[in-house]
């Protein structure tokens, strides 16, 4: 599991990352809105929200974009099965994309970092699986994703968003997609690299464009202050139907999901 860093670390991490910022002149950013710092356990949060809301027709789905917090409803598929898919919005999906249907038996909640070294692993691991629950309509899943480990976790994260917004029948493949993309080598992308992955994984033009402006960059910064709140320690955390459990992996998942399942 990814824990979260102690000062010295985020001070080391910090200068990199404003190092690294600086060759690929993403100092030019403007980020207006929240900054976070997570040390041993404890977020200090200061919020300045500047934002409009905005209303996009989109292709078949209802999509709202407010505050920079992404909301849309629709399906996406999972090997060729159609199923509902959300993304932010009220309850459990505010800080999350949930997918499966409403009426799963089981519901699973994952918080995740795309820089993070366990959850790549536990996603390679357990991507088919939990993909068949959901498709088999026992498991309904809400996947939260933040930032602990490097600023990889929120430009893939950003982008993770505008694809669930803007094309959602690619989501689930460029959401493993980014696992496997994070790299010594990628660790330093910038919004412009993601949006050109995005191309190549489905996401049309508006999924584009939404990525190369970072529009979900706040949001995932909102969510990893979320978290302290919702008892992460670490990523990747699990809980199931509320209750925070080990993470779970393999038969001993399914097996936990089909007993709750039938009970």
């Amino acid at each position: 599991m990814a824990k979260r860093p102690d000062p010295a670390a985020d001070d080391r991490r910090r200068q990199a990352r404003a190092a690294q910022q600086a060759a690929l002149a993403r100092a030019k950013r403007r980020r207006t809105l929240t900054q976070l710092a997570i040390v041993g356990g404890v977020a200090v949060v200061v919020i300045a929200i500047v934002a409009t809301a905005v209303v996009l027709g989109t292709r078949g789905r209802s999509t709202t974009v407010a505050g920079g917090s992404p909301v849309a409803t629709g399906t996406t598929d999972l090997g060729g099965t159609s199923v509902p898919f959300a993304i932010g919005g009220d309850g459990g999906t505010a800080n999350g994309v949930r997918v499966g249907s409403t009426d799963a038996k089981v519901s699973m909640d994952l918080w995740v970092d795309y820089s993070c070294p366990h959850c790549q692993e536990f996603e390679a691991t357990n991507n088919a699986t939990i993909s068949s629950l959901v498709a088999s309509g026992k498991l309904a899943v809400t996947y939260h994703n933040i930032q602990i480990v490097t600023d990889y976790g929120t430009e893939a994260g950003s982008a993770s968003a505008c694809m669930a917004v803007h094309d959602p029948s690619a989501w689930p493949a460029y959401n493993a997609a980014l696992y496997v993309n994070h790299s010594q080598s990628t660790d330093g992308w910038g919004a412009s690299d993601f949006a050109r992955f995005a191309a190549a994984n489905g996401g049309g033009d508006a999924t584009q464009r939404c990525t190369t402006d970072g529009t979900y960059r706040d949001w995932i910064t909102a969510n990893t202050a979320a978290s302290v709140k919702a008892d992460v320690s670490g990523t990747p955390t699990m809980f199931i139907d509320g209750a925070k459990t080990d993470t779970l992996s393999g038969q001993a998942l399914v097996d936990r999901v089909d007993s709750l399942a039938s009970a």
